[in-house]
């Protein structure tokens, strides 16, 4: 048995990962993010090799020599204007030293991240709580002064559910982490811009300090997956 639970039940291996999606018949295929996650994390003894080799060799110490306490697969994270939150692949928690860390972990091939802030929030009624929404997670990330319209929504909520969750642990780093095993980085560029909100670049392999949010240090990372796992 590993060190990830889905819906609260420890995983076995990576077939159990498929009870924790929305659409398993859709998203449990070869090929695609779901499964080549599932299946390169639970081969690790701990972080997939080419993630710990980023954070060891980011320059970050408090990234260095991270030890996997507990990974909880499609972990929601509520938010606030709607019922539906912020759908983890995976919500990491790691230590190191005395440094409690907690990370976001999307996985990703082709896929996309999801619609651009100013298509999701467009003909919108007036019950809807999506300007509640949006006003929350740019206040969460501290990027108020900052124009988000052209940046896609799923990166904002991921982040900012990376932060709710370190400060629910009194964890004191919070990461988001975007696993991607598409070999050509398909999408790299809406991860970049997102980071330039913060004033730092989304360079693949390599971790980006996105500053002290409400007293927890935000990183950014992006990661490609091996290619192997795209045929498991």
């Amino acid at each position: 048995m590993g060190k990830f639970f889905v819906r609260s039940k420890q995983a076995a291996g990576p077939e159990d990962w498929r009870a924790g999606l929305a659409k398993p018949n859709k998203q449990w295929k070869t090929g695609k993010s779901a499964k080549a996650l599932a299946h390169s994390w639970e081969k690790s003894d701990g972080f997939p090799p080419e993630v710990k080799k980023v954070f060891d060799e980011s320059g970050f110490g408090v990234l260095k020599e991270i030890d996997l306490l507990r990974g909880d697969v499609e972990y929601v994270v509520p938010l606030p204007g709607g019922a539906a939150g912020s759908q983890n692949d995976i919500l990491v928690h790691g230590k190191s030293d005395s440094n409690r860390i907690v990370i976001a972990v999307e996985g990703k091939v082709s896929e996309d991240f999801g619609p651009r802030v100013k298509s999701w929030i467009k003909k919108i009624s007036p019950q809807s709580g999506k300007p509640e929404r949006l006003q929350f997670l740019q206040e969460r990330l501290e990027i108020e002064s900052r124009n988000v319209r052209a940046i896609r929504y799923q990166l904002l909520h991921r982040t900012a559910s990376a932060l709710i969750e370190a400060e629910r642990f009194g964890a004191n780093c919070a990461v988001m982490l975007v696993h991607s095993f598409s070999q050509e980085d398909r999408h790299i560029e809406d991860y970049q811009g997102f980071a330039e909100l913060f004033g730092t670049s989304g360079d693949v392999n390599k971790v980006s300090y996105a500053g002290k949010k409400n007293g927890i240090d935000l990183y950014l990372a992006w990661v490609r997956g091996e290619e192997r796992f795209l045929s498991k």
